[in-house]
């Protein structure tokens, strides 16, 4: 059978179907990107999040106080740490004639440790294993990268000393050296006379009471009663009052009691927020993020200037807190385990709080429960309910989205 070429206009009637048809899909590609770039959609994932309530402010402690003072000149060494508690006539300090005197205190005790270590390692040394001396030295040295690793420096003294008493041990059993005799009758003899030229003048406590060291804290300008008794817009003026260093002659202070107050300044709306009688916790950011129990005792209002004075009464003490006249506290009323979504992210429909989550290329709208919120963020409950909380965890929530709405095709 002969075929017949095809006509010109009808390759030409082909040709622009096969176009047509290509272009179809082209053209559905560019709206649908089109329509989402106009969408400007933008997500952020739900994540499991603590959130707190909570208020700032500047305020000034109140600590019952005895001065631990001395009489004349020189360098003070400290025997007593801030927060340690010591019985009356404890020596809290010690008075040298000048800085040479308390370097030579301080090589005497060096001196003194030295020379129980090397008569320490001298009883009971025979019958030591080597090998067993040898893994003592050398779980020393782990303790004491450990504590470098954890800044626990405190602690490097006890295991520098276990460390140097295994290796003047590995020293006897090896034979390395008879005794350590020469050695010790030539560090007594450097002791003695350091302790001579570190001679100083002791000073004790005159009560018991929680020492803190004068260099590690400012003169207290207010007593309990006068704080009690301010008025939130003098509160405010003691505020801005410069602070004052202490006399010369004040070795340092005895706290007398584990309970102190603290009074912060406050705005009117915020007072609010003090029950009488409610906990709290207190913490002060600039010097530690540990929080200490503390119950509110009341709040006073000056509706004139929109300011307000609270009290608070708390019954725990540390090596911080004694340090501290005047400090900004973070007053933290509650805590709240939920799910964060930002707060851009918020609708209302209807009158109920929800907000539209992103799966594929669908918009689905997502039914929420207020757990808590502040300005930039609200918390839910991390338990699903349908049509109350129906979040869950790491979904796609939308902040930014125009014409959003329940199954939208995106």
């Amino acid at each position: 059978m002969e075929s017949r070429p095809i006509p010109k206009k009808k390759k030409r009637r082909l040709r622009g179907l096969v176009w047509l048809l290509l272009l179809i899909p082209a053209a559905y590609i560019t709206v649908q990107m089109v329509l989402v770039m106009r969408t400007n959609l933008q997500t952020q994932t739900a994540i499991a999040y603590t959130m707190a309530d909570t208020v700032l402010c500047d305020g000034i402690l109140s600590m019952q106080e005895m001065s631990v003072s001395y009489e004349g000149t020189g360098v003070l060494g400290y025997q007593a740490s801030n927060g340690e508690r010591v019985s009356a006539g404890a020596e809290v300090a010690r008075l040298f004639a000048d800085e040479a005197g308390a370097q030579s205190r301080v090589r005497a005790e060096s001196l003194t440790k030295e020379i129980a270590l090397l008569e320490k390692a001298q009883t009971g040394v025979s019958g030591t294993d080597v090998e067993a001396l040898m893994n003592q030295t050398q779980q020393g040295v782990y303790t004491i990268l450990d504590l470098l690793e954890s800044n626990n420096f405190a602690a490097l003294p006890e295991a520098r000393a276990e460390v140097q008493l295994s290796q003047n041990k590995l020293l006897l059993v090896t034979e390395a050296e008879t005794d350590f005799n020469a050695r010790i009758a030539e560090l007594t003899a450097q002791r003695d006379a350091a302790n001579v030229a570190g001679s100083y003048t002791p000073i004790y406590a005159p009560v018991t009471g929680y020492f803190v060291s004068a260099q590690d804290t400012e003169r207290r300008l207010y007593d309990g009663d006068t704080l009690a008794a301010m008025t939130p817009v003098e509160l405010q003026d003691a505020l801005l009052r410069p602070t004052e260093k202490n006399d010369p002659s004040l070795a340092g202070k005895l706290i007398l009691d584990y309970r102190w107050r603290y009074y912060g300044l406050v705005t009117a709306k915020q007072a609010e927020k003090f029950v009488e009688g409610a906990r709290v916790e207190l913490s002060f950011p600039n010097l530690s993020s540990e929080a200490l129990p503390a119950t509110v005792v009341g709040a006073s209002v000056d509706e004139e200037s929109g300011l307000a004075k609270v009290e608070l009464l708390c019954d725990y003490i540390n090596e911080a807190v004694v340090t501290l006249e005047r400090e900004t506290a973070e007053i933290t009323f509650a805590a709240y385990n939920g799910i964060r979504i930002d707060r851009k992210a918020l609708h209302l429909v209807d009158g109920r709080a929800c907000v539209y989550v992103q799966f594929g290329n669908v918009v689905y709208r997502r039914y929420i429960t207020i757990l808590f919120e502040n300005e930039d963020y609200i918390l839910i409950s991390p338990n699903y309910v349908k049509d109350e909380n129906e979040v869950k965890l790491f979904d796609q929530i939308i902040v930014q989205g125009s014409d959003l709405y329940d199954e939208k095709i995106l």
